[in-house]
C-alpha cells in the first residue's frame, strides 16, 4: 500500500525534476500511475524568471502560490506561509461555534459545563490544529483564534463583550488559546527529545533546525524561542540541543504556574478595580478546608435556573447594568463618569454597587 500524500522537497530547479523523473519512473515499475494534473509545485521564496517546466512524465505540472497538505493551508506569497492556515482555521472555528449556540432556540440555554464540554470537543481542535508545528510568532494572525474563544466563553456565561477575559478562564477552568497552544508545542518538543540519536527524519529536522537557531536563522527552533521569550512572565528554556523530556517536563510546569500567577494578577490589579468581588476567594472543598483556586470550574455555574446563575455571573464578573459598570463606558457621546460619581438611581447617596443594590439601598419599596 502507497501513501497518496506523497512530497518532494528540492532546493534547486534541476534537483526538484530529478526527483520528478526518479519517482516517475519508481510509479512506471511498481505499476503505477501518477496524475500529473492532481499534482502540483510551489516555490517558496522569491520566483525566478525563466523557470522551465516541470513534468512528470510528458506531463507538464502546475506551479501554485496556495496549497493544502496534510491539513495544512500553505502561501507560498505571504510572509507567513500558515497565514492561510490560521484564517481558515478561525473560520471553521466560528462557524462550528456558532452552530452549537444556534443550538439553544432548540433546546434552550445550555448548561455552562454541558457547553464547555462541547467546546472542547469540537471547537478547540481546529484552534488548536498545526500549533506544534506553526507557531504563534505573529500576534496578528492568532487573535482572530482566540476571538473565537473568548466570544463563544462570554456567550455561554452571558457577558458582554466589555468584559475583561481573565475571568473566561478562572471562571470555567479552560485555558487560554496563547497558552493552550504553547503548551501543545512543548508536548511535541517533548516527544521530539525522546528521539535524541535515533536514525529518524524528523529528528534530523530538528536537529538541524537548532542549529540553524543557534546561527540566528530563521527556525521552528527560533520560533520557539521567540514564544518563550515572550509569555507574559519569566520562562527559562534549556538549550533544545541537550534538552530531555524531564526538562520539558519541568516547562511545561513553570508555565502552567506562571498562567495561575498571571491569571491572578489579572483579578487583583490594583489599576483595574472591576474584578474586586473575586478578589480572596477560597472555593469550599470536600472533608477538609477551602483554598485559593487560579484555575477551575466555578460551583455557582452549576445554578440550575440559567436567568439566575447569568444574573449571578454578571455581578460577579462586572458585566452588570448597575452605574458602578455603566458609568465606566464612554457611550452615546457621554464621557465616563468617575467612581465616586455613579450614585445609585434610588437613593442618590451611595456608589450603585452590586453589594448596595442588593443588601443595603432600602430607598425603593418595590425592591425591598
Amino acid at each position: 500500500e502507497q501513501a497518496d500524500d506523497v512530497i518532494l522537497i528540492s532546493l534547486t530547479p534541476d534537483g526538484a525534476q530529478r526527483k520528478m523523473n526518479a519517482l516517475w519512473k519508481w510509479c512506471s515499475i511498481n505499476f503505477m500511475i501518477i496524475n500529473a494534473i492532481k499534482s502540483l509545485l510551489m516555490i517558496l521564496g522569491s520566483i525566478s524568471k525563466g523557470l522551465p517546466l516541470f513534468r512528470f512524465g510528458n506531463d507538464a505540472v502546475t506551479i501554485v502560490r496556495t496549497a493544502k497538505y496534510v491539513g495544512f493551508n500553505l502561501n507560498s506569497t505571504k510572509r507567513n506561509i500558515f497565514e492561510d492556515h490560521y484564517s481558515k482555521k478561525a473560520s471553521k472555528a466560528r462557524a462550528i461555534a456558532e452552530t452549537l449556540l444556534s443550538l439553544e432556540s432548540m433546546v434552550g440555554v445550555l448548561p455552562v459545563w454541558e457547553a464547555r464540554k462541547l467546546y472542547m470537543a469540537l471547537v478547540d481542535p481546529h484552534l488548536t490544529h498545526g500549533c506544534e508545528i506553526s507557531l504563534d510568532v505573529d500576534p496578528d494572525l492568532l487573535k482572530p483564534l482566540e476571538d473565537v474563544q473568548n466570544d463563544f466563553l462570554r456567550r455561554i456565561l452571558g457577558l458582554n463583550k466589555r468584559s475583561m477575559t481573565a475571568p473566561l478562564f478562572t471562571e470555567t477552568g479552560l485555558v487560554p488559546l496563547r497558552f493552550r497552544r504553547v503548551t501543545l508545542a512543548l508536548t511535541h518538543l517533548k516527544y521530539l527529545s525522546t528521539l535524541k540519536g535515533h536514525n529518524r527524519y524528523v529528528r534530523v529536522a530538528v536537529d538541524d533546525s537548532v542549529q540553524l537557531s543557534d546561527e540566528g536563522k530563521a527556525s521552528w527552533a527560533m520560533d520557539l524561542r521567540y514564544v518563550i521569550h515572550n509569555l507574559p512572565f519569566n520562562i527559562v528554556l534549556p538549550p533544545l540541543s541537550t534538552i530531555t523530556p524531564q526538562m520539558v517536563d519541568a516547562v511545561i510546569k513553570s508555565v502552567n504556574a506562571g498562567l495561575r500567577a498571571y491569571l491572578q494578577w489579572s483579578i487583583d490589579d490594583p489599576n483595574s478595580p472591576k474584578l474586586y468581588l473575586l478578589r480572596g476567594r477560597l472555593e469550599p472543598e470536600k472533608d477538609s478546608a477551602p483554598i485559593q483556586k487560579e484555575l477551575c470550574f466555578r460551583h455557582y455555574l452549576s445554578v440550575v435556573n440559567p436567568k439566575h446563575r447569568k444574573a449571578l455571573t454578571r455581578l460577579l464578573l462586572s458585566s452588570h447594568c448597575l452605574a458602578l459598570e455603566r458609568l465606566r463606558w464612554v457611550e452615546h457621546r457621554r464621557p465616563r463618569i468617575d467612581r465616586n460619581s455613579r450614585l445609585c438611581r434610588f437613593c442618590k447617596a451611595e456608589i450603585e454597587s452590586p453589594e448596595h443594590a442588593l443588601l443595603q439601598c432600602t430607598a425603593s419599596a418595590d425592591l425591598v
